[in-house]
């Protein structure tokens, strides 16, 4: 008899699983798994050219998300894979890595890349990038722990776009900076914990 329960209520378990699925109802969690093969378990990459995402703002997140969806932030493979979450599921994945906890590289960088990259950062980021980079809200992600070859891609890339990057200043500001200097201040960021 209760081998027969036991059946009954793993197939009712399965059927609910099922239906919830069919119809389209998917945790965060299960929707950020996507994310873990590049961007780490619960957001924390451990890869030079991955941004860790764990503990990242969810409103910039979104807005991040959203624009690789829409094709309006260049991309390889986030475009593709946005376009197939609606808006509601988009919001779960960065409320999901929005709740993880931020966890910095273990890289440490050489002393007078660091001094440079300081020099630069309370120049032209602190006002948006407070707290030596650890500052964030939905305009300005945090900087401070992120992987340096990560930062330099995305900071190189700002740069050749020039005032097209988002925000607007950013790319005012990254237009200025050599390659050198774009490597100082992507090795400032990734010694900030």
């Amino acid at each position: 008899m209760r081998h027969r329960a036991w059946l009954s209520m793993f197939a009712l378990g399965l059927l609910t699983s099922l239906n919830l699925q069919a119809g389209g109802v998917r945790s965060p969690s299960m929707l950020a798994n996507t994310c873990a093969g590049c961007h780490g378990t619960n957001g924390a990459s451990a890869g030079t050219q991955m941004p860790s995402i764990g503990g990242m703002d969810n409103g910039y997140l979104f807005s991040v998300l959203s624009d690789y969806k829409f094709g309006v932030r260049p991309s390889t493979i986030m475009g593709r894979i946005m376009k197939g979450y609606s808006d509601q599921e988009i919001w779960a994945i960065a409320a999901f890595f929005g709740e993880q906890p931020w966890v910095s590289t273990d890289q440490v960088a050489v002393a007078d890349r660091i001094h440079a990259g300081r020099e630069i950062h309370e120049r032209q980021c602190e006002s948006c990038h407070e707290d030596g980079g650890r500052g964030q809200h939905n305009e300005s992600p945090r900087m401070a722990g992120q992987w340096s070859g990560y930062l330099r891609y995305a900071l190189e890339g700002c740069r050749e776009i020039g005032r097209r990057c988002s925000p607007l200043k950013m790319g005012a500001r990254v237009m200025q900076l050599s390659d050198a200097e774009i490597e100082s201040l992507a090795r400032f960021y990734e010694s900030e914990k």
